[in-house]
C-alpha cells in the first residue's frame, strides 16, 4: 500500500447559499408552477453528488411579502417545507418606494452568511445559486480571502452565472427544470409542529408522475423545451 492510499480522504463539505428570488422568477417564467414547490436540500444534495461532496448546509435568503397576504401564507408554507427539511431561512423585508413594493436584503444576506461561514470555516466548497451580476464582488472577495476553499456558479433556469462571477468559479453551470422537478416534495411536509399542506396553485399537473417513480424516467412535455436541456456539468 502506498503512502497516499494509506491517508484517510477527507470529506469535502460543501454549503449551499441561494437568492430566493433569483431562483423564483425564473421558475415562475417558465410556467410550471409545480416545480417552485422543490426541496432545496435535495437540490444542494443533487448538486453535490458529481463533487463527491457532503452537504453541511443550505441557507435561502428570502423576504415574505407581508403587504400581499395570498402570496405571504404561501411564501410562509414554503418556508416551513424548507425548514422541515433542514434548510436555514434567511429573512429580508420589504419597503415601498412610493410607487412600488421593493425586496430587500436577499442579495447582501447570501453574501454575508457566505462570507462568515469561511470565516468559521464551515464548508471547503460555497455553491452560490443567484444570477445577480452584483455577487461579482462577493465571489472576488471569497477567491482573494479564502484560496483553501472553492466556489461552485449556479444560475436559475434559462440564466446564466454572471460573467464576472464565473473567473471567481472552479465550475458553473445553470439548472434545468429536469434537476428541479427531481426535488419536487409531496403534497404534505411532516414539519415541527404538524403536517405542512402544499399550496394549491403548486399542485403538479394531473397524471404528473415523480421522477422517482417512473418507469423509465420520461419527463413531461414543457411548454418551453429549453428549460429542460441544460444539467449538471460541474
Amino acid at each position: 500500500m502506498s503512502v497516499e492510499e494509506s491517508q484517510p480522504k477527507v470529506e469535502c463539505r460543501a454549503a449551499f447559499y441561494i437568492d430566493g428570488f433569483n431562483l423564483y422568477h425564473p421558475n415562475h417564467e417558465m410556467g410550471l408552477p409545480y416545480l417552485k414547490w422543490a426541496n432545496l436540500w435535495k437540490l444542494g444534495e443533487i448538486i453535490c453528488e458529481p463533487h463527491g461532496a457532503k452537504l453541511t448546509k443550505v441557507a435561502f435568503c428570502t423576504a415574505v411579502p407581508a403587504h400581499m397576504p395570498e402570496k405571504r401564507d404561501r411564501h410562509n408554507t414554503f418556508n416551513a417545507a424548507q425548514r422541515a427539511h433542514g434548510v436555514t431561512v434567511i429573512p429580508g423585508h420589504h419597503v415601498h418606494d412610493g410607487e412600488k413594493w421593493n425586496e430587500k436584503q436577499s442579495d447582501i444576506n447570501v453574501a454575508l452568511h457566505l462570507m462568515l461561514d469561511a470565516v468559521d470555516d464551515k464548508y471547503d466548497m460555497a455553491i452560490l445559486l443567484s444570477a445577480d451580476s452584483d455577487q461579482a464582488a462577493t465571489a472576488k472577495l471569497f477567491c482573494e480571502r479564502f484560496p483553501g476553499k472553492r466556489l461552485l456558479g449556479v444560475a436559475p433556469p434559462n440564466k446564466s452565472v454572471p460573467t464576472k462571477v464565473q473567473p471567481h468559479c472552479f465550475k458553473h453551470f445553470s439548472l434545468s427544470a429536469a434537476i428541479l422537478e427531481r426535488c419536487v416534495m409531496g403534497e404534505t411536509v411532516q414539519g415541527a409542529k404538524g403536517l405542512i399542506t402544499r399550496p394549491p396553485s403548486y399542485a403538479p399537473p394531473e397524471g404528473w408522475v415523480h421522477p422517482d417513480d417512473r418507469k423509465k424516467g420520461k419527463a413531461p412535455k414543457p411548454p418551453h423545451k429549453s428549460a429542460w436541456s441544460k444539467g449538471i456539468k460541474g
